[in-house]
Formats: structure tokens, C-alpha cells, sequence
């Protein structure tokens, strides 16, 4: 009787209660005011509900030059106090040919707001690229990707390690269209690296990628200009009143707030927002007037390469962007 108490004294005692290991999450942004938001969203989602740690943000060109990308991340983890999330810095400039960006954003990707700080955390030593190597090593099977800007630290990443996506707990992609007669041109992000996009896609398969295009925000997630500034607008906190400024520029452009990377960082961290995903075969042109459209032909997952965020609940979305940011 006794060796058996022992037995079991001994199976309990060697027994692994130890809390599930926690999800870990790379952003990957070009630092627009859509970017800061989706950040700041990725940030009170882990503080907040207990959801993937964010382990680092990687730098890429896109709304606005790397230089001030990197900055751009700089300032957004210092509002957030959260300096101790690492930056890596990456690509400067598409692998083929870098189209002109504009300035939706403002010339420094953040509305021009002048709000600046002295107090800010260094970038890595590291690169992007091999930041994302090496954490896709050291998080195997735990580490979760989400593009919301370019392709090309990720494009560089699959082409430098071809097991690269094979680590990853999952990627998610926001960027492109599913194109009929409303959406006739290429989405910005698949635009400014057509070869990063193209790479990403043939190495995809719809256990590890997830696609989530500009046109579904623009047709399930498409909120008015009204309710992001008079209702979402006037939560008084310091992020909030950081993102008016951050939206300053791009805001008065259009009766609508549509903003793809942080409805792509809601599904991510948050997948019960999805209403439908469907399987594709998806691609992108690479020459031509149609340089940069994706093509979608939706089939059985067991021929897809993709799996595609088709639509979201906008209300639900709506609910969980207002229980968030009115958290500190």
C-alpha cells in the first residue's frame, strides 16, 4: 500500500502543470496610421485578453520610406509603453522595382502629427530577415506572422530558408483583391512588391497562409468616417487621442474608414470575427496591365494554396474595437 502511495505521490509530484505555452506574434508593417493601429490593437489584445505575445515588429518600405517606419514604430511603442517589444529593421526597397508610395498617410506615415519623443528604444542588431528566421526557430510550431504592409522581409525569409514556413504556427497575408467589376486595380500592399507576393503565394499552402484582401474590409468591414471619428474618435485615451492625430490626413479622404491592417490583426488574434473562409488558388500577375491584381479561383481545399478571409461580422468587430481601445 505504501509503494503504491508512493507511486502515485511520485506521478503526480513529476506531473507537468506548467500553463500552456503562449502564442507568439510578428507584425510585420510599413508604419502607416492603419499599421499604428493595428499595432496598438495587437498590444491591448495580449495585455487585455491574455492573447499572443508580441515578440517583435519588422520594418519594411511601404506608406512611407523605412527611415521613418522605423521611427514610426518607435513612437507607437512608446505610447503604448511597451519599449520592450524588439524592432527589426528590414527592407528598404522592393526586390524588383519600388513603385512610388504617395502619401496617404502624410509624409511621415503618421498624419504629420509632430508628436515626438526623446525617450525612444533602439532597433535590434539583428535584421528583419534573420529576426524572423531565427524566432520561427526558437517559437517552432507557436509563431504566428501577419503581414500588413509589403512581402518582401517575408519573400526574403521563405527564399533564404526554405523550412521557414513550414515553423510557422500560421502567416497571414493582408494584402490584394479579390477582383470582379468593382476592384479593378492592383491593392497597395500586393502592389509594392509584385516578386515578394508572387514568391509568398507558390510557397503557400492553406494549413500555413491566410489571406485576408483590401476588398473584403471594403465590402463586409466598410464603416463610416462618422462612427470612427465621433464614436470610436472620442474614447479618451492616450492611444486614441494618438490615432486622431495618426488619421489626421487620411480621414478627410473618403466618407468611409476602411482599414485593413487591424481588422487583419482582429481575425488573427480573434478568429470567431471570421463569417466565411474559402479556398483558393491564388496567385498574382507579374507582367502587364494587370501587374499586381490577384487571382482567386475558389475550390476544394484539397487544391488550394490559400485559405481567404472572405467576410468578417462588422458588428462583432466593431464591439471588440471599442471594449479595446477604451483600455488603457
Amino acid at each position: 500500500m505504501l509503494k503504491v502511495i508512493l507511486f502515485i505521490c511520485l506521478c503526480v509530484s513529476s506531473g507537468d502543470f506548467s500553463e500552456p505555452k503562449r502564442p507568439k506574434l510578428i507584425i510585420d508593417n510599413d508604419a502607416g496610421g492603419d499599421d499604428a493601429m493595428a499595432i496598438f490593437l495587437a498590444l491591448l489584445y495580449e495585455k487585455h485578453y491574455n492573447g499572443p505575445q508580441l515578440v517583435g515588429l519588422t520594418t519594411a518600405n511601404g506608406n512611407t520610406p523605412e527611415n521613418n517606419v522605423y521611427y514610426n514604430n518607435q513612437r507607437i511603442l512608446r505610447i503604448a509603453n511597451r519599449q520592450d517589444v524588439p524592432i527589426y529593421r528590414g527592407s528598404k526597397s522592393s526586390l524588383v522595382t519600388t513603385p512610388d508610395a504617395g502619401a496617404w498617410f502624410g509624409e511621415d506615415g503618421l498624419g504629420d502629427s509632430g508628436l515626438n519623443f526623446d525617450d525612444l528604444a533602439p532597433a535590434q542588431d539583428k535584421t528583419a530577415v534573420a529576426a524572423l528566421i531565427e524566432l520561427s526557430k526558437t517559437h517552432k510550431g507557436d509563431l504566428t506572422v501577419i503581414t500588413i504592409g509589403t512581402l518582401t522581409n517575408v519573400a526574403l525569409a521563405i527564399k533564404t530558408d526554405p523550412e521557414f514556413l513550414g515553423r510557422l504556427e500560421h502567416l497571414y497575408v493582408a494584402a490584394g483583391h479579390i477582383h470582379d467589376q468593382e476592384f479593378k486595380e492592383a491593392e497597395f500592399n500586393a502592389h509594392m512588391d509584385v516578386e515578394a507576393y508572387h514568391i509568398v503565394a507558390k510557397s503557400a499552402n492553406p494549413d500555413k497562409v491566410t489571406f485576408f484582401p483590401f476588398s473584403q474590409v471594403m465590402t463586409y468591414l466598410n464603416i463610416s468616417r462618422t462612427w470612427r471619428e465621433e464614436v470610436l474618435g472620442t474614447i479618451d485615451t492616450d492611444i486614441i487621442r494618438a490615432m486622431n492625430k495618426f488619421e489626421s490626413v487620411s480621414l478627410p479622404k473618403s466618407d468611409q474608414w476602411d482599414a485593413l491592417d487591424p481588422a487583419a490583426i482582429a481575425v488573427a488574434v480573434n478568429p470567431s470575427l471570421v463569417s466565411e473562409y474559402r479556398y483558393s488558388k491564388h496567385g498574382i500577375h507579374l507582367c502587364g496591365d494587370t501587374r499586381g491584381i490577384t487571382t482567386n479561383s475558389f475550390v476544394d481545399k484539397t487544391e488550394a494554396n490559400a485559405r481567404i478571409v472572405y467576410s468578417v461580422n462588422q458588428e462583432e468587430y466593431k464591439k471588440l474595437l471599442l471594449d479595446l481601445f477604451s483600455k488603457n
